[in-house]
């Protein structure tokens, strides 16, 4: 069973790999620079150059949101851990004096 679910993991990294490996082949389009002139290459360079903005743009986005879901997950957590503090409490001595015992 071990050698079957070490195959299962590897399995699904390697299928993550492909999905990856094929996303950035869609993405990564030729250059095809050769022919052209330039006033061609000038507009190639400033649409690659948008598209390399764009993409920046999009992950600092993303990175802040991650940032803030970060401090969100913290802050809940936290907020659990402090409920179940005063729950706790509030249990334990309920159950002293119903039980009759002191813990």
């Amino acid at each position: 069973t071990t050698l079957f679910r070490s195959d299962q993991k590897r399995g699904k990294k390697q299928t993550a790999r492909e999905m990856k490996k094929k996303i950035l082949a869609d993405r990564r389009k030729p250059l095809n620079v050769d022919h052209m002139n330039e006033d061609k290459l000038r507009e190639k360079a400033k649409e690659m150059w948008d598209w390399l903005y764009q993409l920046e743009s999009e992950k600092f986005e993303m990175s802040e949101k991650l940032k803030k879901q970060k401090y969100e997950v913290t802050t809940l957590r936290n907020r659990i851990d402090q409920l179940q503090k005063h729950s706790k409490k509030g249990a334990a001595a309920g159950k002293g004096k119903v039980g009759g015992r002191w813990k």
